[in-house]
């Protein structure tokens, strides 16, 4: 094994000289890529301190990419670096963004002792940045071939003075391990336990991509008391597994003759040949009525289910099972589902409109199988309610991360949001509704309310509200409101009671957030209340709040407790509900898609959509996809093409042939489809994401197959016919 070299401070200009030693014109050019892209990560929010964005300005990521262009090495995507035999990626540097938002949640600051799991050499370079030169970093990996590459690339760039390590991080070697422990540890691969505590000082920073029944986050926690607690929202990510002892087991089983798996990662497996009968009938459908835009995230609501169902396990199914199994989960993500002895239900989604940007609303359902499936099926849809009611606005999940050992304190197992890993208890805390407000009122039936700051970034600014505002860490509602009048007024308000729930759904209708809303009633002029935040405050009759720049949510309580029977409020704990929808901008917002138009010989290339994809099933179609976050349509279109293909096609050699200004029947979401040919291209079209495509086929021009999706033959015929634009549904 080797041996920590020393920690002399090296020389950070003759650092500088090795890592310029290439070509000027090159250097130029890498320069500028990675300045671009620090200004994309830091615009987009995952840079934010000095520190990471200096450290990311200054390492050469190409250097440790060099088998790809250096284009690709600054994309912000994963670069991999090495494959299994059956052609996985067993080793990779991270996407930027994430490996931003990772070293941010880390903390690192000058002299601190890092330790990486999960090696290559790029992030520990920029690791080595933020310690500089009195800290230290230790890189560790299982893979020799990957610790040779850091062995190599990290010299070659100045970053000579990083430890690198071949062992298995299940056993980490305690020579490595400094006096008190690392201040931080960063676990870059895809990890199902923590068994690293005791390696970290107290009040050290470990920031790792957690598996918690399947479903993969990257978390940041600080330890305090030999535990680890978490601190910040959860990241979704996707990491290389872990090697080794600590390797995850799927415990996955598979019910027989159906092509159904059913997989239980933290939890004893079930069992399963029972279930063959129930998924040979039609499913009931138990409707949640909660919905989710179609680029919403809701792994918070998986995590949810996982702790709060018991039997929770991940569904699967083989793509051409005939298996009974309405609205398949996609690959790579299955679905959420619980057994109940010879009954299953699992969780789906169904499409209700295409959703203010088109991208559609859906709402949850569950499928129930087997002869007590609508049972299981109500089960389940309760708990997603439960978790609508009283935990989807929380910004996230609270986690503390127990060692299992006799010396530590830890919940009871088989508690419900509790995990039991190898050598950790992980319990999961489910903060309530973080939004409180209070509905204030005088005897002369009139509403207190207050002005807020034009000038902060906070929630409605320049609007008229009520008081009010989040609760903090441990709080309940009924402290958090009392706590935000004293400190908004200076005033205790003796009868608050409970009034509403506010829910704020966006224009398409998805949810947005939840606040309490009390009510209290005061007799104090307003000139006589000390108001400590915001601008104004004034005693407002219902009939005035016409006229004033009212926050929505406060108008419509005010409304609603204007009409009612009881205008006081109540202790029942199920509060009415009061939901208020965001306005629509009326301003045009068209759905971007790029298309590839691939010919060869006269012959086009189309993909079969999957039998069941919501989109036009087994219907022939050009490779496509819509432009996502903040990418021109060029980098769609080459994204796309590699997703959805495997070609590889420079943006530099995609032309625009087409446009097509589409407007679908029955819908007020215009699309504007952009259709692109590349005048190269590099490999051959292979099926990457069966669950939408089954399979490519190039077909003649003057013979196309049927059915094609009709906007796609219009644009093609236009094509062909030298036609560059083409408005389609606009009658």
């Amino acid at each position: 094994m080797p041996h920590p070299p020393s920690r002399t401070p090296h020389d950070p200009l003759a650092r500088k000289a090795r890592r310029d030693d290439t070509p000027t014109t090159d250097l130029d050019g890498a320069r500028a890529l990675r300045h671009q892209l620090a200004d994309q990560l830091a615009e987009a929010g995952h840079i934010r301190s000095p520190a990471v964005d200096a450290a990311l300005r200054a390492v050469p990521r190409h250097a440790f990419a060099p088998e790809v262009p250096i284009q690709k090495a600054y994309a912000n995507d994963i670069v991999a670096t090495r494959h299994s035999d059956d052609g996985s990626i067993i080793s990779s540097i991270s996407a930027p963004w994430l490996q931003a938002d990772m070293l941010e949640a880390a903390r690192i600051r000058p002299g601190h002792r890092v330790l990486e799991i999960g090696s290559g050499g790029y992030n520990a370079a920029l690791m080595t940045e933020l310690v500089g030169p009195t800290g230290s970093v230790t890189t560790l990996d299982i893979d020799p071939a990957v610790t040779d590459r850091a062995t190599r690339f990290l010299p070659q760039t100045g970053y000579d003075h990083v430890h690198v390590v071949t062992a298995d991080a299940e056993h980490l070697p305690a020579d490595i391990v400094p006096d008190g422990g690392f201040d931080a540890i960063l676990v870059t691969a895809d990890t199902w336990d923590l068994p690293w505590i005791d390696a970290l000082t107290d009040g050290g920073r470990l920031v790792a991509p957690l598996r918690l029944h399947g479903y993969h986050w990257a978390i940041s926690f600080t330890k305090h008391d030999r535990a680890l607690h978490s601190d910040e929202p959860l990241i979704v990510c996707g990491f290389v597994a872990m090697q080794g002892d600590g390797a995850w087991n799927a415990n996955r089983r598979t019910v027989p003759g159906t092509g159904v798996h059913l997989s239980w990662e933290d939890g004893a497996p079930l069992p399963v040949d029972q279930l063959a009968p129930a998924l040979t009938r039609e499913p009931t459908v138990a409707h949640t009525h909660v919905t989710v835009g179609g680029q919403e995230p809701f792994d918070a609501l998986t995590l949810y289910l996982a702790g709060a169902l018991p039997g929770f396990c991940r569904l699967s199914v083989d793509p051409d099972g005939d298996n009974g199994v309405l609205n398949p989960p996609p690959k790579h993500w299955p679905g959420a589902a619980i057994v109940r002895g010879a009954s299953l239900a699992r969780l789906a989604t169904e499409r209700t409109s295409d959703g203010y940007d088109g991208n559609g609303l859906y709402e949850f359902v569950v499928h129930g199988y087997g002869p007590h499936g609508h049972l299981a099926a109500k089960e389940m849809a309760e708990q997603v309610q439960h978790w609508q009611r009283n935990h989807r606005a929380v910004l996230c999940p609270r986690i503390t991360i127990h060692p299992l050992d006799n010396n530590s304190p830890t919940p009871a197992t088989g508690a419900p949001h509790v995990f039991v890993k190898k050598h950790t208890l992980v319990a999961i805390d489910w903060p309530t509704i973080p939004g409180t407000a209070a509905l204030l009122t005088d005897d002369d039936g009139r509403y207190l309310l207050h002005l807020r700051s034009a000038s902060k970034p906070i929630w409605r600014p320049g609007h008229w509200a009520l008081l009010g505002g989040d609760t903090e860490k441990g709080e309940t509602c009924d402290e958090a409101i009392a706590r935000e009048l004293d400190e908004k007024i200076g005033l205790a308000i003796p009868d608050l009671t409970g009034f509403v729930t506010l829910d704020t759904l966006d224009a398409s209708g998805a949810f947005k957030g939840r606040v309490r809303v009390y009510h209290g009633t005061l007799n104090t002029p307003a000139h006589e209340i000390e108001l400590r935040e915001g601008v104004q405050l004034r005693w407002t009759r219902i009939e005035e709040i016409d006229e004033m720049t009212m926050d929505p949510g406060a108008a419509a309580v005010l409304h609603a407790h204007h009409k009612t029977d009881q205008p006081g409020g109540c202790h029942d704990a199920t509060l009415p509900v009061v939901e208020v929808r965001e306005s629509r901008d009326h301003r045009s917002r068209s759905v971007i898609g790029a298309h590839l138009v691939l010919i060869r010989d006269g012959a086009v290339l189309l993909g079969k959509r999957h039998p069941d994809s919501a989109f036009a099933p087994s219907t022939w179609h050009l490779p496509a996809g819509h432009r996502e976050d903040m990418e021109s349509a060029v980098t769609c279109m080459v994204r796309e093409a590699e997703e959805e293909t495997g070609l590889r096609i420079p943006q530099s050699d995609l032309s625009l042939l087409h446009v097509l200004d589409l407007l679908d029947p029955g819908s007020t979401i215009p699309r504007m489809g952009l259709f692109f040919a590349p005048s190269r291209w590099e490999g051959e079209p292979v099926v990457r994401e069966p669950e939408c495509c089954t399979e490519w086929c190039w077909w003649p021009l003057d013979a196309l197959p049927e059915p094609i999706v009709e906007y796609t033959r219009v644009a093609l015929e236009a094509i062909s016919n030298g036609t560059f634009y083409v408005p389609m549904g606009w009658s």
